[in-house]
């Protein structure tokens, strides 16, 4: 980073806000896709996915400002820019498909947002990849800008793909026993 960047209170602000709220939203995220949660501790659900809620588009906020100072580039700027712009659109997405008791919709949307959170841990995951490669930094680093959060977007679409199908079985099963 370039020393104004490093001497900017701002900078740093963004920077832990987001190094935090991705942690906790790492955190409480995977608990909300256990089926025992959803429907025994609803009142639990309900209460963490507010917080999940609240710290991923902090998050996205936070990683939208910092992104603009990647290092490397326009490369690994637009990389981060971009999955901060999905982040916050899918959990806001979300939250609103659940306020509108579109339940499915809303399972879809936190799925794609909880693959792009989990963006900070493949990110970490890849990068002593690529020293263990001996891949040049600039290099790995404008590459695993994109690849920490597109193969997880990838595996986010396909388990929706996978409910849908259960949801359409399901409904179909509902409509043959009632309409036989």
């Amino acid at each position: 980073k370039s020393k104004e960047v490093l001497k900017s209170r701002l900078w740093w602000s963004f920077l832990y806000t987001h190094i935090v709220t991705v942690g906790i939203a790492i955190v409480i995220g995977w608990i909300q896709f256990s089926k025992r949660m959803q429907t025994t501790y609803v009142k639990w659900h309900r209460t963490l996915g507010k917080i999940y809620v609240v710290m991923a588009l902090l998050c996205a906020i936070s990683g939208f400002y910092i992104g603009f100072f990647a290092t490397g580039g326009w490369i690994p700027a637009t990389g981060f820019i971009a999955m901060a712009l999905i982040y916050f659109y899918t959990t806001l997405q979300g939250f609103l498909a659940i306020k509108n008791k579109q339940i499915t919709a809303h399972q879809n949307y936190m799925t794609y947002s909880y693959a792009a959170c989990l963006a900070a841990v493949t990110l970490r995951i890849y990068i002593p990849l690529s020293f263990v490669l001996e891949i040049d930094y600039i290099l790995a680093y404008s590459i695993i800008a994109w690849v920490s959060w597109i193969p997880n977007l990838a595996i986010a679409w396909w388990v929706n793909k996978r409910r849908e199908k259960t949801n359409i079985s399901f409904l179909h099963l509902i409509n043959v026993i009632l309409y036989r």
